[in-house]
């Protein structure tokens, strides 16, 4: 019996799903987008920067890190300085996450590239693990 049947998996290759083998486990852009959007741009850029560790991209990396520190800050400032209530963080952070995708994804990983989707349930346990205890406090210590 050939072993490559046993080992192949449904990988998920921008909008069809087929069957192939030895392709990177990666996270999703929809996973991405949907961490960034409920916790932060910063959860959205740790797990970019686990995709970007997995294909060897070091230089993508940087400027990812460089991104989020700046754009995070930016946020921040913004928020603070208009006087904006969390309403508006929302939507920066999906604006946050469509450049993470379109611009540093496809740009460092690639629009077309076939990898393997990575289970979601790690990053959502660590990112409730953050971002609850972060929430608790804010609430009793205001």
């Amino acid at each position: 019996m050939d072993n490559n049947i046993e080992n192949n998996s449904p990988v998920e290759t921008g909008s069809e799903n087929q069957v192939v083998e030895n392709l990177p486990k990666l996270y999703s852009k929809r996973l991405i987008l949907v961490f960034s959007g409920l916790f932060s741009v910063l959860f959205g850029t740790v797990i970019l920067l686990s995709n970007l560790k997995k294909s060897g991209e070091k230089k993508g990396m940087i400027q990812v890190g460089i991104f989020a520190l700046i754009y995070v800050t930016g946020m921040v400032i913004t928020i603070q300085t208009m006087n904006a209530n969390t309403n508006l963080a929302l939507p920066m952070n999906i604006a946050g996450a469509l450049i993470l995708n379109e611009y540093f994804w496809n740009r460092y990983i690639g629009k077309e590239t076939e990898y393997e989707k990575k289970s979601w349930i790690k990053p959502a346990i660590i990112s409730m693990c953050i971002s609850v205890p972060a929430f608790l406090a804010l609430v009793y210590l205001t």
